[in-house]
């Protein structure tokens, strides 16, 4: 495959979990915010038109959310990197950021936010959440 600055961008999702280290964030659910840019070849389907030759960012999005919505973890490291998982389970995606911002979690600012960097040579896995939710 030809190298490819191609990329599709998933923006502002929007879920709803429990997050966070401390025992008052965990008392119920906060909005999280997740931007995701998926690095892929899109000419085949630029060509052919057929989703079969792209990234489904639809089923990617439902994907994403779910896990996000079931988890329970303390860090938005940690959802990040769930994530990017995903995304990479994609045999399409080669590379993928992945900002996770927490609205509300600064008093004097507008997020908390991290961005993960991940390619397939990181080895990334989605992680098994049993016993998480």
């Amino acid at each position: 495959m030809a190298e490819s600055g191609d990329r599709i961008f998933l923006e502002d999702l929007r879920v709803s979990c429990v997050i966070g280290a401390r025992p008052q964030e965990r008392r119920g659910r906060q909005e999280i915010r997740i931007d995701v840019c998926l690095y892929a070849d899109l000419q085949k389907a630029g060509r052919s038109d057929r989703l079969e030759d792209t990234v489904d960012y639809g089923c990617l999005a439902r994907e994403i959310t779910d896990m996000a919505e079931s988890s329970s973890f303390q860090l938005l490291e940690r959802l990040a990197e769930e994530v990017a998982a995903l995304a990479l389970a994609s045999p399409k995606v080669r590379r993928v950021e992945v900002k996770v911002s927490k609205p509300h979690a600064l008093p004097r600012g507008r997020a908390a936010a991290v961005q993960v960097v991940r390619d397939r040579s990181s080895g990334t896995r989605p992680m098994d959440l049993g016993g998480l939710v």
